[in-house]
């Protein structure tokens, strides 16, 4: 059965007058949530472009990771205590295309056996031609894969991606790369049908890109039946896929933009599952424990939660003002009021899942006695009058936002607080033009040099949001982002760090939990490094 939005939410009791009427006034119908071959998940997102190599939407990725497989992926392993649940380990990755991969001149050449038997939907076979149109494609066209190949994996030239037959594909790299396998396992280097590519291609967009925007070109668990933007997205099972049958046949994201709406179809079990990020924010979360019918998920995550302060603009140029922000922060006020236990403190700008987080360094607490005699050491004319930018839809960031404008105020800013959409925050925010923001990060590969690298590089001009410049910071991203050796590199990590914190780059605030709300009877959820889920092996428990 098919819904628009607004029949769905009318069938299902998402009105919230039907609600308050009781439940003799509504009257259930058979649904797609009661159907056992279906899992159907409330959706905050549509799809923007179905391109792998492209930076996209979460509606984006997912339906990417769960219609297209890449050579590998992310291992996970049962998460203790959440019997049912499977999370990433660091450095452990599993077969997907690629039957399985070897080390060649010392680390510098990973070779693949493609899978044997394994067709597009078009019917051609997945060929080590196919991996190599792939790779091509993500170094070439106009995409977010241009970027991290030569950065990540040493490789600007296709000729590094070689054919050896049909069954046989490698990459030769400048030299070994600790973050290789990781950045293989993105889910942006999905297997393409080259032929099904390459007939949709043009003098003026060499590489589809355009086609792509609507039309999925790889073979995955499932394949995309149905793309709605506004209302839904729906997957179904890839008959003849190279692994045995999911358990769910049919997976429908409906998209419900309104939070409220999300934890109505949950009460009433009209979805099984809120999908996407945040999809709930920490206090809907916590109205939810104990909901009889439902379970909670959560897990540590990466995601970095940071105030961005621009050195470019005064008063962040000055040192002492950011350290003065740092100890004005009410971060011990911040985690129950604003996460409900839903994060944690963030002690250093790498995450603390992360090898190499320094977990014990960081001097900052709240303590606005010394903040204000940092603000009297600046030297700095008071009150400041300072924007503090966020974006609109990000609910513990405006709560946040409140609690630290009420602090700043106590030393000497006059915050007024400028809410922007999304888009905006992000185009404001790259040409540099915020002075005090509420930023979000997460590394989609769990290495401490992707993370710094893009953070704190003061040649990165789209991700270094603090416009932080420090030569010897640069240096040692440069010396060590290969490095072979684990201990050196570590170290190296953790001597960035204590600079980082030293210089007050970013006001510390909070690391997210990963969490999902969803019916009881779900189990088999699988969370990896990107975040996004990926839904063979869910199943009813």
């Amino acid at each position: 059965m098919n819904l628009d939005r607004r029949s769905f939410l009318k069938v299902t009791g998402g009105a919230a007058a039907l609600l308050a009427a009781g439940p003799a006034v509504v009257r259930p119908r058979p649904s797609e949530a009661q159907d056992p071959n279906t899992l159907v998940a409330a959706w905050d997102s549509d799809i923007d472009t179905l391109d792998p190599s492209a930076f996209k939407s979460n509606g984006g990725y997912v339906t990417i990771a769960n219609i297209c497989d890449g050579p590998i992926g992310w291992k996970v392993r049962p998460i203790e205590g959440r019997p049912g649940f499977f999370r990433s380990r660091p450095g452990e990755f599993d077969g997907m295309l690629a039957e399985s991969w070897k080390e060649e001149d010392d680390g510098a050449t990973l070779v693949f056996r493609v899978r044997r038997g394994v067709k597009f939907p078009s019917g051609r076979p997945v060929t080590a031609h196919s991996f190599k149109y792939s790779f091509d494609r993500g170094l070439q066209s106009p995409g977010y894969m241009k970027l991290i190949i030569p950065r990540l994996i040493q490789v600007t030239d296709p000729a590094q991606f070689e054919v050896r037959d049909d069954s046989t594909f490698a990459i030769k790299m400048k030299a070994y790369g600790p973050m290789a396998l990781d950045t293989v396992a993105l889910s942006n280097n999905a297997i393409l049908d080259a032929d099904e590519v390459k007939a949709h291609a043009s003098t003026d967009d060499p590489w589809a890109a355009e086609w792509l925007k609507r039309n999925p070109a790889g073979v995955g668990p499932y394949r995309l039946v149905k793309n709605e933007p506004g209302v839904e997205i729906v997957l179904e099972a890839t008959p003849n896929y190279w692994r045995p049958k999911p358990p769910f046949e049919r997976i429908v994201l409906k998209l419900v933009p309104n939070e409220a709406d999300r934890v109505l179809l949950l009460k009433r079990k009209a979805i099984q599952l809120v999908s996407g990020r945040p999809g709930l924010s920490p206090k809907n979360v916590k109205s939810l424990e104990g909901e009889p019918g439902l379970k909670i998920l959560q897990v540590p995550d990466t995601t970095c939660h940071y105030l961005g302060m621009n050195q470019k603009k005064a008063p962040f140029d000055n040192l002492s003002v950011r350290r003065a922000v740092n100890y004005a922060i009410p971060i011990q006020a911040i985690l129950p009021n604003v996460l409900y236990g839903y994060g944690a403190q963030m002690k250093s700008p790498v995450p603390s899942l992360t090898p190499s987080h320094l977990g014990d360094y960081s001097p900052y607490r709240h303590d606005i006695a010394r903040a204000k005699a940092l603000m009297t050491e600046a030297a700095v004319k008071t009150p400041i009058p300072v924007d503090l930018a966020i974006r609109v839809g990000w609910p513990t960031h405006e709560q946040a936002a409140v609690w630290i404008q009420r602090e700043l105020e106590q030393i000497g800013f006059k915050v007024n607080i400028v809410k922007e959409s999304d888009a905006t925050f992000r185009q404001v925010a790259i040409k540099g033009d915020h002075a005090l923001s509420i930023e979000s990060w997460q590394s989609w590969i769990n290495d401490p040099f992707y993370h710094l690298s893009f953070l704190f590089d003061s040649r990165q001009k789209f991700t270094n949001l603090s416009f932080y410049v420090n030569e010897k910071v640069d240096k040692l991203i440069d010396d060590n982002m290969h490095e072979p050796n684990v201990a050196k590199r570590n170290a190296a990590s953790q001597e960035i760090q204590k600079i980082v914190i030293d210089d007050a780059v970013w006001g510390l605030l909070w690391y997210d939990n990963w969490v999902r709300v969803m019916t009881a009877d779900l189990s088999g959820l699988e969370k990896r490094w990107d975040t996004f889920e990926r839904y063979y092996s869910v199943r009813r428990a």
